[in-house]
């Protein structure tokens, strides 16, 4: 089965999340392809970020920001062991990049044809999956989310468990259609959450030692047709968008905090 990652640029979690789901999804499963879209690191975001982080998780979030880019040129340069970007771990797995404008558009869904791609995996995909790419894939369109779905929709869920002292979290992988992470969950992983957990390191495992896996778990059900989608139950659902200043109060409030 060919599988077609679409994601963004980072820095911290999804270059890890990749490398991992390289490593324990089924052999058979071929990745023939990614899309990197333009996300969130965007000079328009940067009011947004410096009032959730603070002056301190600016400062820490932009020093290690500056330490990954050095690794990455330097492993361009000379090679390492880790991955310190999304396309550093492209690099890592020989996966090509095919990036579009618009991922909607006919001659991306004509490049997934010359690539054979039977199932596009949504990993933080910045862009809206529109229904002619939703039912283009033999397999479907597939997201990962940070959050026990239906619970915890929309952005930054890790931010807003914290925010509300939940004791679990979780990820989800569930088929994807117009609305907002909404379709069927293939898998659910739960998280479980740490006194000292900062928003970074509850990001950082949740995407990397339980999404990961849980990414590679839905693939493989998808290939042996072993799938039972659970119902994504609208009437449960909760939605949040990026937080205001009265959230980020009650996250610190709580101890909690960015790095």
């Amino acid at each position: 089965m060919n599988l077609f990652l679409l994601t963004q640029p980072d820095a911290f979690y999804l270059p890890k999340l990749i490398d991992r789901f390289m490593e324990e999804k089924p052999d058979e499963a071929r990745v023939v392809g990614a899309s990197v879209l333009e996300g969130e690191i965007a000079l328009e975001n940067v009011p947004d970020y410096l009032r959730l982080m603070g002056v301190r998780g600016t400062l820490l979030n932009g020093l290690d920001f500056a330490r990954h880019k050095a690794l990455d040129l330097l492993d361009q340069a000379v090679g390492l062991s880790g991955v310190y970007s999304v396309r550093g771990a492209l690099r890592a797995h020989n996966i090509p990049e095919h990036t579009p404008e618009n991922v909607n558009d006919p001659s991306f869904l004509r490049e997934l044809d010359r690539r054979a791609v039977d199932l596009v995996i949504s990993i933080a995909c910045p862009q809206i999956v529109r229904v002619d790419l939703l039912a283009h894939p033999s397999e479907g369109v597939i997201n990962i989310h940070g959050a026990l779905l239906p619970k915890y929709r929309g952005k930054l869920p890790s931010f807003w468990v914290l925010a509300h002292g939940e004791d679990t979290t979780g990820v989800t992988v569930h088929y994807m259609n117009e609305e907002l992470d909404d379709g069927p969950i293939l898998v659910q992983r739960e998280v479980p959450i740490q006194p000292d957990d900062t928003l970074h390191s509850l990001v950082l495992r949740s995407k990397v030692q339980y999404g990961a896996p849980a990414l590679a778990e839905a693939v493989r059900q998808i290939m042996t047709g072993d799938v039972e989608p659970k119902e994504n139950d609208e009437e449960k659902a909760t939605y949040f968008s990026f937080p205001p200043p009265e959230s980020i109060k009650r996250f610190r409030e709580r101890g909690r905090q960015i790095r």
